[in-house]
């Protein structure tokens, strides 16, 4: 299995996968989404609400906003050895407090060594005169199979590699270009050329427009186009690098077991 990548953010990345399989692209696929732990905020006290929010409605708030952290550094619940009690080792303290007028922001979120908001911009409560927010949470780390405030990594997803090919039938009439969503074809000196082969989704409306079937649209079963999107709480190296460890882990207790 080879990574070769096109596009890299601190929120986002695109990369081909190849030399691999379907099965092999969704187990990283479903690993990304649902087992890579982070950091988030789980039980809530409230001590002060007289704002017109519901107490629900600013713990949810508060549980989904992104805290960023080294994963290392803390410990799963489970595998804490507190046994999930709560220690320095499986959680964090959050202090979020303020009285109107104001609106307090995720920014406004107290937290300990370690821990950053990195979006600071995330509206809570607007607080007006006379109202007074007092909240203390705990954060720990969780995974996206649990809830999705514990997934890093959204809008996860893989296509195969698309594969156009156009044949001496074609009469460069060009409505292909004009049919096409995604700018694929193009005609230069009345000659239709392939000018963005990754951009196609697959949709096969060149294919349906051609009026002398000279367009065959496939996509490659071992090489896929795979990208998503982080909260922030976890960079995309960082999510990549622990869902292929994790994989790689599970894959090696699988085999391990049937050897037994």
């Amino acid at each position: 299995m080879n990574i070769d990548v096109r596009e890299f953010t601190p929120q986002k990345i695109e990369f081909i996968l190849e030399n691999t399989t379907p099965a092999k692209a969704n187990s990283l696929r479903r690993t990304l989404i649902s087992e890579v732990p982070t950091l988030a905020a789980e039980d809530i006290k409230i001590y002060e609400n007289s704002s017109i929010m519901t107490d629900e409605m600013l713990a949810l708030r508060i549980g989904l906003t992104p805290l960023k952290t080294q994963i290392d550094e803390f410990e799963l619940p489970e595998n804490c050895e507190c046994g999930g009690e709560g220690c320095s080792a499986c959680k964090t303290t959050l202090i979020l407090g303020g009285e109107g007028p104001t609106t307090l922001y995720s920014g406004d979120l107290k937290t300990e060594d370690g821990v950053e908001i990195p979006d600071k911009k995330i509206p809570l409560v607007k607080l007006y005169e006379g109202q007074e927010v007092i909240l203390e949470a705990e954060a720990k780390l969780g995974k996206g199979k649990d809830h999705t405030k514990w997934q890093p990594a959204v809008a996860c997803g893989y296509k195969g590699y698309p594969i156009q090919k156009i044949t001496d039938e074609c009469d460069n009439c060009g409505d292909c270009v004009e049919i096409c969503p995604r700018n694929v074809y193009k005609l230069e000196n009345n000659k239709l050329q392939i000018q963005n082969p990754e951009a196609c989704s697959l949709c096969s409306l060149c294919v349906q427009e051609c009026h002398t079937d000279a367009i065959t649209v496939t996509d490659d079963k071992n090489k896929f186009i795979f990208n998503f999107e982080t909260d922030e709480s976890l960079t995309p190296t960082e999510i990549t690098t622990k869902a292929t460890e994790i994989l790689t882990k599970k894959l090696q207790g699988f085999k391990e077991t049937l050897n037994q």
